[in-house]
């Protein structure tokens, strides 16, 4: 279990420090998204407006049920870069294959895989932390969201994105550049952009980031939620894991359902 040492800060946004744990529960965990079979997800290439091909992977939910169930958009890490359409299936896309997931939290699960960087960063001069932009790859994948929108029975008030480090900083480049498509998003251990706080102002998101975290240090998300509570009062929630390191994050938020239900938790209006 995840212990809170302080949370609850100002009137619209939750701060929350955790203890971050090391279980026999955790690994367990670990080995069991990891045993998942790749097949589960089927294998697809999707060219849009640029010509530029990007290959996903769609985890279909397993009823035939006539409904309309939501899309959660999986982005990878800068590891998972390439064009082998499998290294992208990391524990973050896996976690909605686990058994217990797919039944309770039934969705179509795209997770493309970028052939080169999603998102990079550079220093924003006048905060002196590093901010993110996204790279035309992104455009591409919310071209595919629209396109399967079109052929798959998709709750459109229900998309979500979530994303780990490089992937988390294009979770958040994609809900600048299509804010009225998202429901909800998550960004783990990754940097945000400051450019554009406005378009983000109605969008619940779920910051975690590890303040050992030497790759991507947890000083842009902290003041990126200081911002956005202090100016646009989002609600947003931020866990600070406590003496966790940037490849030890994805294990805290994959115990239980607690990241399936606070995304489906969200509606878009």
């Amino acid at each position: 279990m995840l212990f809170t040492v302080s949370c609850s800060v100002g009137k619209h946004g939750m701060f929350n420090k955790k203890k971050s744990t090391d279980t026999t529960a955790t690994q367990q965990r670990v080995a069991a998204i990891k045993n998942i079979e790749v097949d589960l997800f089927d294998s697809f290439t999707f060219t849009g407006h640029a010509n530029t091909p990007i290959q996903y992977r769609l985890l279909q939910p397993h009823t035939n049920a006539a409904k309309k169930f939501p899309l959660v958009l999986v982005f990878h890490g800068s590891g998972a870069v390439g064009n082998d359409n499998k290294k992208q299936l990391g524990l973050l896309a896996k976690y909605w294959a686990l058994p217990t997931i797919h039944q309770q939290y039934a969705a179509f699960v795209v997770v493309p895989q970028f052939a080169t960087r999603s998102s990079n960063y550079f220093l924003d001069s006048n905060r002196q932390v590093l901010t993110s932009g996204p790279e035309p790859c992104v455009q591409t994948v919310l071209q595919l969201v629209d396109s399967l929108k079109n052929v798959l029975p998709i709750d459109e008030k229900r998309i979500y994105v979530i994303g780990y480090s490089m992937g988390a900083s294009t979770a958040i480049n994609a809900l600048t550049l299509r804010p009225g498509l998202f429901a909800a998003g998550i960004s783990i251990a990754g940097i945000p952009q400051f450019d554009k706080l406005q378009q983000l102002s109605t969008i619940p998101i779920w910051m975690v980031h590890g303040n050992a975290d030497t790759e991507n240090t947890i000083e842009s998300d902290l003041l990126f939620f200081k911002e956005m509570q202090l100016q646009h009062g989002n609600k947003l929630l931020f866990w600070e894991l406590n003496k966790t390191a940037h490849n030890d994050i994805v294990p805290e938020m994959i115990l239980g359902n607690r990241m399936a239900s606070w995304l489906f938790g969200n509606k878009r209006k």
